[in-house]
């Protein structure tokens, strides 16, 4: 009876321990977010432009590993997960435009990128209502890979690259100009700190997030945030981001800047890495990484969600069709 007994006692420890470790592994999990896998990007493509309007995703432009560089505009719903065909946009066909936030009332601006000719200035607005692009006054420099976002009535491009080789090549940029929505001109502002290409970008609070990057020329791969203040024209630096990379994407979600993915010039091409920004505290953390590895994606921030569309993996140019959502853990 009493090694029944002991046998039972060991077996029923046994069993809770398991319990326990099976919910602190989930709660853990949980706590980090999750990630869900949606209607893949009809082609696989890299190197797009991509921007949230109402319940759309807008992706053109782009670069797939079939196709080339392309003019096409994809449409996906939100609501129904379902992609659809928009205008074809203005030639000539381009890839690594601008990347980051670059939407605003309703119209998705694509910003220089590089095509057959070279890096471009070229500058086009698509309309969503009307299913059209118009084109606009060029940016005053030619660039790839710069990164981008919308600050009130102005579209802020930072950085890039002189060259359209793909991630990290050539020489980095430190110029930053500001495109006027309301009046379609152009002015430069104060230059970033650091030459960058490859960065991610987002606004936030009237502010501007430039979040790693690098220089081809140096083979230099960065883990700085940078922040510009439009009211006084100037740069300041934020708490460095843990794993120095280049071709990520950045989500927003509340006062959580959101990491994603990209290249640490270390092979295979591609990381899953995740990593959150607290603003309110200037602090790092670690979230649920994203399931497939890739660069040169694009993303949208939408209702307390991170969408990453596109991209290229395990090697630039081996385009990849994934569409992912990341659902962060609510705070407490």
């Amino acid at each position: 009876m009493v090694k029944i007994g002991s046998r039972l006692r060991k077996n029923w420890l046994a069993a809770v321990i398991a319990t326990l470790a099976t919910f602190t592994v989930a709660s853990a999990a949980f706590a980090q977010g999750t990630w869900k896998s949606l209607a893949p990007v009809p082609t696989p493509t890299e190197g797009m432009t991509v921007g949230g309007v109402g319940n759309l995703i807008i992706a053109a432009y782009g670069d797939s590993s079939s196709l080339g560089d392309t003019n096409l505009t994809r449409i996906y719903n939100i609501s129904h997960n379902t992609w659809s065909s928009g205008a074809d946009a203005p030639l000539p066909p381009r890839a690594e435009e601008a990347y980051g936030y670059t939407t605003s009332d309703g119209f998705m601006y694509v910003i220089g990128g590089r095509s057959f000719t070279g890096v471009i200035n070229n500058l086009e607005r698509y309309e969503v209502a009307t299913n059209s692009w118009t084109t606009l006054t060029p940016m005053p420099t030619p660039r790839a890979a710069a990164a981008a976002a919308v600050i009130g009535s102005g579209i802020f491009v930072a950085g890039g690259r002189d060259v359209g080789g793909g991630p990290c090549s050539g020489n980095a940029l430190d110029v930053v100009e500001r495109y006027d929505i309301g009046t379609d001109t152009w002015t430069t502002v104060a230059p970033l700190p650091t030459a960058v290409s490859d960065a991610a970008a987002v606004a936030t609070g009237g502010k501007l997030y430039i979040v790693g990057g690098c220089n081809g020329a140096t083979f230099t791969f960065f883990n700085t945030v940078f922040v510009y203040n439009p009211t006084t024209n100037s740069w300041s630096s934020a708490a460095p981001m843990p794993t120095a990379r280049a071709s990520l994407v950045a989500g927003i979600v509340g006062s959580n800047l959101y990491a994603i993915g990209g290249w640490d010039g270390v092979a295979p091409l591609g990381l899953t890495t995740n990593e959150v920004y607290s603003i309110s505290s200037n602090t790092w953390s670690t979230a649920a990484p994203m399931p497939t590895s890739r660069g040169e994606a694009g993303v949208v921030s939408h209702n307390g969600n991170v969408f990453v569309v596109g991209g290229s993996r395990p090697g630039f140019g081996n385009s990849t069709d994934a569409n992912e959502e990341f659902t962060p853990a609510p705070t407490k």
